[in-house]
């Protein structure tokens, strides 16, 4: 269900782009049968073995479809048949892309692009509203100092909706913090869940505590102070 939006508008999409593509076809098609039909009625009223001024007018005026008269000619190729060669006239519509799309039914397809747009704005309005409505205001323990952990996307908050950007480590670290009853945490708490593997993380620690003061003490009412040289303590100010 999560795609489902997004596959409604590839359907609406691709199905106007089938439709529109399907009627320009047809309408190409019916404009070379139109003017086939023009050049043999031309033809069967020669008098003569030869295509000249006349000839084209005749032929143009057997050409119902006005958009097009004005650009039919008369192609003259050779063909090579049991080792002869022999002279074909062929009608050409000499109509652009353009032309022919013109003449083309593309009120369905309109349509059809019509409701993918509108479905696509409607889909990003509706996101982009229930995004700003999923942040709760939510009581202790997940709310402290001015900081609101999310229960829905686990993300932290101020009280005013404005999410702060916290590294993945700074991340972990707060929400540690958070989930722990006196908010304190020691050295050695920190480090084997942050850091596992590494033997002595005591400096990375440091940096990462210095780090993310300055950013809870703009955003919050937090500060992250030494708790007896053996942990940290994240105070309410």
């Amino acid at each position: 269900m999560k795609h489902f939006p997004i596959v409604i508008f590839l359907v609406l999409l691709l199905s106007s782009v089938a439709v529109g593509l399907d009627s320009f076809w047809r309408t190409e098609g019916l404009i070379r049968r139109h003017v086939d039909n023009a050049l043999a009625m031309t033809l069967a009223e020669m008098s003569a073995d030869r295509v000249d001024a006349d000839t084209i007018q005749n032929y143009r005026n057997h050409i119902s479809i006005a958009a097009v008269r004005d650009t039919a000619c008369i192609a003259v190729r050779t063909e090579s048949r049991n080792g002869q060669n022999h002279t074909v006239l062929q009608a050409d519509a000499g109509c652009s892309f353009a032309t022919v799309f013109s003449l083309s039914d593309q009120q369905i397809s309109g349509w059809l692009m019509m409701m993918a747009v509108l479905w696509a704005v409607g889909y990003l309005w509706y996101r982009r509203y229930h995004t700003n409505m999923l942040v709760p205001v939510i009581t202790s323990p997940a709310s402290y100092g001015g900081l609101v952990l999310s229960d829905n996307d686990a993300c932290f908050y101020t009280h005013d909706g404005t999410q702060v950007k916290l590294t993945p480590m700074q991340h972990k670290l707060m929400e540690m913090f958070f989930q722990k009853e006196n908010h304190t945490l020691t050295k050695q708490e920190i480090c084997d869940a942050l850091w596992p593997k590494k033997p002595d993380a005591s400096d990375t620690l440091y940096t990462l505590i210095r780090r993310l003061k300055p950013m809870l003490e703009a955003s919050s009412h937090l500060k992250i102070e030494s708790n007896r040289g053996n942990g940290y303590v994240l105070i309410d100010k």
